[in-house]
């Protein structure tokens, strides 16, 4: 099966390995557990940031584990009880005792290149405080770390890190809930299989040393119109706003837009400036209700349809 490395590709992905894991309307479901769609979109949207903090936690465990004994004697936390957060109250202690123990020539400095490289990170650069932080970080254990086998391969030669991933495979669900503040029973297991599935989705699309190609939509340039792209408030595919002058906010997130080139997103913007415009200038709550329900209902109907 060919993809490429797109948001829809992703879910085509995630589908053909468990006909469970689907997109039905506004929801991505893993067998039984709903992830709202914006929050999935989100994840892969940013997931450069994602993946560049399992990077660190990669690293972060490395450092532990091959220097077991002096870390357990300076900070008196078993390597085994990694990341902890009362690791805070040693910051500038830690930094200090990572900063000897990462030069940049480093075995563990190295691998940590050449993970980003096969996970398509085009811009990684190594930094010692990411390391702390990702040390500091409270949640479940290094033991319950995934790594595809391609980064296993880069790890594997590290020594002393045998203990590392070798649990259920869970620990980065629990990261990214603390990144975008969910903590609602289930989603747990949802976000670890949409993760588990984007390295492995990375690799695939990426190859080692190959940069991977995302396709975004480039914000259209229109004269004398203001439409600027970024997430709307409600998820509609557009949104009236007023500053100065009136405005509209273009969902870059939203299929449609996503799927549209600039030259055929200029009259589709200019079209929805000019109904935002409408929409501001209402002064009846009444009529106002009604063409904002307008609004999301065909900007729902719309996100169905292309997504």
């Amino acid at each position: 099966m060919s993809y490429q490395y797109d948001l829809s590709d992703f879910k085509r992905y995630l589908n053909d390995k468990n006909p469970k894991y689907r997109v039905d309307g506004l929801i991505f479901w893993k067998t039984t557990i709903p992830i709202p769609i914006d929050l999935f979109n989100r994840i892969f949207n940013e997931s450069d940031h994602i993946v560049t903090d399992y990077v660190y936690q990669l690293v972060a465990s490395a450092v532990a584990f091959s220097h077991q004994e002096q870390f357990e004697s300076t900070f008196e936390v078993a390597v085994t009880d990694l990341p902890k957060g009362d690791l805070k109250k040693k910051h500038s202690v830690l930094l200090a005792w990572l900063n000897e123990q990462l030069p940049e020539r480093s075995e563990v400095t190295r691998m940590a290149y050449e993970v980003a490289d096969t996970l398509g990170l085009d811009a990684f650069t190594f930094s010692t405080e990411k390391v702390a932080e990702a040390l500091q970080h409270q949640g479940k254990k290094y033991a319950r770390i995934f790594m595809p086998e391609a980064v296993k391969a880069h790890y594997a030669l590290i020594p002393d890190c045998e203990r590392v991933g070798t649990a259920n495979t869970d620990m980065f669900g629990n990261i990214i809930a603390d990144r975008y503040g969910i903590y609602r029973a289930g989603f747990g297991d949802a976000l670890v299989a949409i993760f588990n599935g984007l390295l492995d989705f990375r690799i695939l699309c990426s190859g080692r040393g190959e940069h991977l190609s995302n396709y975004r939509i480039i914000a259209p340039l229109i004269e004398d119109i203001d439409v600027r792209l970024a997430k709307t408030s409600d998820g509609s595919l557009w949104e009236p706003g007023y500053e100065d002058d009136h405005y509209i906010t273009l969902n870059n997130e939203h299929p449609l837009v996503r799927n549209l080139s600039e030259e055929q997103s200029r009259p589709l913007a200019e079209c929805l400036f000019f109904m935002g415009e409408f929409e501001n200038g209402q002064f009846s709550d009444t009529n106002k209700k009604l063409i904002e329900n307008l609004r999301q209902e065909v900007s729902r109907s719309l996100w169905i349809k292309h997504d």
